[in-house]
């Protein structure tokens, strides 16, 4: 609406000033060649207004479809770091029986203690979607998007953490399976067949070199990573209800 009155104000000046040149009253025509201008830039400046505040409305309402996206997400990260902690237990009991200390039975599959003991890696397989969104998104200056940018830097923290912890657990196993290589004749059958005979028993529940390295990834998977992922479940709980209490009051 308020375009068309410009319109509209500019065509009569534009009769204005064709009559005064005519007449040849320059003063006149300069007042009513300023007002004309003045219009202008008065038009521009609305324009401009109107495209800045469309702009800030688009922006506002990507960053709620945003909020909303990172708080499902959440909620799917902070379940799953449930069910790690949940196979970390399991695997600490099988550590803990291994070493011959007390362990929770029920959470001890007897058939599958070898292969745990030797091969089993557990990791904490969480993508990177919240971090992609965030740093893709353009943000506005709302309290909610500064708490996106900390989830951002949280999890690039925690990722960096767990990825650091893994490499160190990799190289313990690897180098266990080493020395299980070179120094022990069954090693060849249990690597080709499966088969654990019972020297091969004997050894990786009795011997106590074995146990010390199994004594040293049991630490590094419990008091390491497993702090580690106490650290990032609190962190993720605390940034989802902190993030839901912005959301309330915005």
């Amino acid at each position: 609406m308020g375009f068309f009155c410009i319109l509209h104000y500019m065509k009569f000046f534009n009769k204005a000033r064709f009559s005064m040149l005519k007449g040849k009253k320059l003063s006149k025509y300069f007042v009513y060649a300023i007002g004309e201008i003045i219009l202008v830039v008065i038009g521009i400046l609305i324009a401009l207004w109107l495209n800045n505040w469309n702009k800030e409305q688009e922006i506002a309402k990507t960053n709620k479809n945003l909020q909303q996206k990172i708080l499902v997400q959440l909620e799917h990260d902070i379940n799953n770091i449930e069910s790690f902690k949940e196979e970390l237990d399991g695997l600490n009991n099988v550590y803990l029986k291994t070493l011959g200390r007390d362990y929770d039975k029920s959470k001890v599959d007897n058939s599958a203690l070898i292969s745990t003991i030797l091969f089993e890696v557990k990791e904490l397989a969480l993508n990177k979607h919240s971090v992609n969104w965030i740093d893709n998104a353009e943000l506005d200056n709302s309290k909610a998007s500064e708490m996106l940018l900390e989830l951002s830097s949280t999890y690039k923290i925690y990722f960096k953490n767990i990825n650091d912890i893994e490499s160190i657990i990799y190289k313990k196993l690897t180098t266990n399976l080493e020395i299980i290589e070179t120094t022990q004749p069954w090693y060849t059958e249990l690597i080709t067949d499966f088969i654990c005979k019972n020297d091969c028993i004997n050894y990786l529940l009795h011997n106590e070199e074995h146990k010390s390295r199994i004594a040293s990834l049991r630490f590094l998977y419990i008091n390491g990573y497993g702090s580690i992922i106490d650290g990032f479940y609190f962190d993720l709980k605390r940034s989802k209800s902190e993030l839901e209490a912005i959301l309330k009051e915005s």
